[in-house]
């Protein structure tokens, strides 16, 4: 817009000190001298190439070849403007009269490129600051009295924008119309592209183009319309940029919509957003009274983003009442497998893509009074997300779930590859619903604390979870153990039933996805029992043994242990009768093997000495006999 301002701002003073010369003059003289203007103004050079032709009733008119207009001198990328053809259309009587009427220009096949660097400067940035005095001997800009364009018309326009140090952004194929009935009138703005898969439309009101153009403020009404969605925005509004306004969006197909602006991602259905923005000219953007409808939840927001840097860096204040995270869990519909397939087991080997930790840095706070994540219901929640160069810190100040409350914090780390860690503090959680709901383990009943620290990493589940470290312990008060009952188990019934116990205490510690306990205690009212064992938590295997025992005076009176081993899916559970009779009758063992050794004494007429035991008189019987056999083979006495 700036450079069609200075080009005929700069043409229509030369028309006019020159009227009575316009039948006269070659267009090529007429495109010369507002090529030298604008070399004056800007110090930009405005080629015209081919044939100028040029017409002067009722509309002084100029038709060009290739216009091209060039690049600050910093760039690098070529002309910031060229269009392939050019025309100009100007009232003659209004010019006559002292107003500059452009009746209509019209730019085929443009390529615009805008360029800013990491320090601010940008190349549409064209006449010198008001306070520059440099150069005393520039005349100042030309005023926009008088000045009126109603029709400008951009055909099939290439649109370009590189900021140092990111990704450029380019947008081919737009059309764009300017009206503007007279300089008191509002002037309306279309554009139309395609970035995506689907037309995008913007549409525009300016209260004031004089003040917009001059770098003032203006009252501005806009929206932005794709995929039967639209954007839209009522304030006021300046080029540098800076606006202040309502912000609403009604999206029935978020994702198809960011699908049309060429970007990846949206949320699944339709979303709403309402809020009041501000944007600064030092790139701080807020927004206050947002409110947020998505995935059938309702949230809000207050934010303030810093955009001045390499990336945005945000601190937001983010609320709910029911958050329901269901569709953002569900896993795409996959296609049926025959009816012999085995169905996969195991964590999954799928990449995990975590590169959305470095697109921002900040603080984010959150409150819900409740989450449903589906399998997993989560009560009140309060909790901060600090992201700082692709690491996110998210601290639970407090979450309460299946009667009990969770502490802690949990870091995801993709600085150098992903790594997560989990620090937590659990108090008195429900064990049955809480592990049916994550594990799938609908045994046991009791309320658990737990703390325990676990460090995993790598690209995916399967490598995360046969990674982790960690150690930890949990403590159960009064509970059950449904699919076993071990005081039946040691009088000899196996087939199942349910354990009571008054507490349950272990620790343990992992090593590359194995968690090893050694010390598990469970106290029952006439029994007690230990464990100890693995489990593989990358794998999903257990190798355990429980050994529940009767309560002896000073030791146990019956230890029978229970092994338990197999896939997560489908472990084994029996006795190990070996170590049964190896713990309970090793003394009735002891005795009938020293009854045989006094049998074979008696029969072989030993006696024991002092001292000496059945077994050693036994031994010493034998050499004895066999030395006195091998002195009578070799001939002796």
């Amino acid at each position: 817009m700036r450079i069609i301002r200075i080009l005929f701002a700069v043409l229509i003073t030369v028309v006019m000190g020159l009227v009575v010369l316009v039948m006269i003059l070659p267009g090529e003289k007429i495109a010369a001298i507002a090529a030298d203007q604008v070399k004056a103004k800007t110090g930009r050079d405005l080629t015209f190439e081919g044939d100028v032709g040029f017409s002067w009733f009722p509309t002084i008119g100029i038709s060009t070849g290739k216009v091209t207009f060039s690049n600050a001198d910093w760039s690098r990328n070529g002309p910031m403007f060229s269009a392939q053809k050019a025309s100009i259309g100007v009232d003659v009587l209004a010019a006559l009269s002292g107003d500059i009427r452009i009746k209509k220009i019209e730019l085929v096949s443009p390529d615009i490129l805008l360029e800013q660097t990491t320090d601010g400067q940008a190349n549409w940035q064209l006449l010198p600051p008001s306070g520059d005095t440099s150069d005393t001997t520039t005349p100042a800009p030309v005023g926009t009295s008088g000045f009126a364009l109603e029709n400008m018309v951009i055909r099939d326009a290439r649109l370009r924008y590189f900021v140092q140090g990111e990704t450029p952004v380019e947008i081919a194929g737009v059309d764009a119309r300017l009206k503007w009935a007279n300089r008191n009138a509002p002037a309306d703005v279309t554009v139309t592209a395609q970035p995506g898969n689907n037309p995008l439309t913007i549409t525009a009101t300016v209260a004031d183009l004089d003040a917009l153009i001059a770098g003032g403020i203006s009252d501005l009404s806009a929206n932005v319309s794709a995929a039967k969605g639209e954007i839209s925005f009522e304030g006021r509004a300046g080029l540098a940029p800076e606006a202040a306004g309502r912000l609403s969006a009604n999206l029935p197909d978020a994702t198809g919509f960011f699908a049309a602006l060429g970007l990846s991602g949206g949320v699944p259905g339709a979303a709403n957003l309402d809020g009041q923005i501000t944007l600064t000219r030092e790139m701080q953007l807020s927004l206050r009274q947002g409110h947020l409808t998505a995935l059938g939840n309702t949230l809000t927001a207050q934010a303030d983003v810093n955009l001045a840097g390499a990336k945005p860096v945000v601190n937001a204040q983010v609320a709910a009442q029911t958050l329901d995270l269901k569709p953002l869990l569900q896993a795409p519909s996959a296609p049926a497998k025959p009816a012999t397939a085995t169905p996969a087991s195991g964590w999954s080997k799928a990449p995990i893509d975590a590169s959305a930790l470095a697109l921002v840095d900040g603080n984010i706070g959150f409150a819900a009074e409740a989450i449903d994540l589906g399998d997993i219901q989560i009560g009140r929640t309060r909790a901060t997300i600090a992201i700082d160069n692709a690491r996110a810190v998210t601290t639970l100040q407090e979450l309460q779930a299946y009667d009990g409350s969770v502490t802690g914090r949990f870091v995801a780390n993709n600085r150098n590859g992903l790594s997560l860690r989990a620090d937590l503090n659990v108090a008195q959680i429900a064990l049955q619903p809480f592990l049916s709901a994550t594990a799938d383990i609908n045994s046991f009943t009791g309320n658990a604390d737990l703390k325990t620290s676990v460090l995993g990493e790598g690209q995916s589940m399967f490598a995360i979870m046969n990674s982790l470290d960690g150690e930890g312990w949990v403590s159960v008060g009064r509970g059950t153990i449904d699919g076993i009952d071990l005081d039946e188990l040691l009088r000899g019934d196996v087939t199942g039933g349910t354990t009571v116990f008054d507490n349950l205490s272990a620790s343990w510690t992992t090593l590359n996805g194995v968690m090893r306990n050694d010390d598990l205690l469970m106290e029952l009212p006439r029994l007690a029992a230990t464990g100890e064992g693995t489990i593989g938590l990358g794998l999903r295997t257990i190798d355990y043994v429980v050994s529940p025992q009767i309560r002896g005076d000073d030791a146990p009176v019956l230890v029978v242990p229970v092994k338990i081993e197999g896939t997560w899916e489908d472990p084994s559970i029996a006795p190990d009768l070996d170590k049964v009779l190896k713990q309970n009758f090793a003394k009735e063992t002891e005795e009938l093997e020293q009854k045989a050794k006094d049998a074979v004494a008696k029969e072989l007429g030993v006696a024991t000495e002092e001292g000496q035991s059945t077994e050693d008189a036994l031994k010493k019987k034998l050499e004895d006999e066999a030395t006195k056999g091998l002195l009578k083979l070799l001939g002796g006495d």
